[in-house]
């Protein structure tokens, strides 16, 4: 697949529901129970990309490749300015979380107000 910057959540979607040979965009929508005017404006990027539990159903149904489902996590959290849905369910371990917390340079988080990749 291949990907630009200008790749937006819709259009992946678009691409993924198009590559399901057994879905339609009636069969999608109808599975996720949503409506057909919210389906269409996530469609069409009117509407921002659905919350996470939305994300993970659509999923299910798509059967997407490994690329296509960090794509898929990554765009959406940029839309909706969160933490990938995937990301965010493995942080629920509490175990995870301390260690991560170990590598983190508070001085320096707390100093700048954020991390920067390095």
């Amino acid at each position: 697949m291949t990907v630009n910057n200008s790749m937006r959540f819709c259009n992946l979607l678009a691409q993924m529901i198009k590559e399901a040979p057994q879905l339609n965009h009636v069969k999608f929508y109808t599975a996720l129970g949503i409506k057909k005017p919210y389906f269409y404006d996530i469609l069409s990027g009117k509407a921002n990309p659905p919350p996470p539990e939305r994300q993970f159903a659509m999923l299910e149904l798509l059967n997407p490749t490994e690329e296509q489902r960090e794509l898929f996590f990554d765009l959406a959290a940029q839309e909706r300015n969160e933490v990938p849905a995937d990301i965010a369910e493995m942080l629920k371990n509490t175990k995870l979380r301390k260690e991560l917390r170990k590598e983190i340079d508070y001085r320096n988080l707390l100093k700048n107000g954020d991390c920067k990749d390095e």
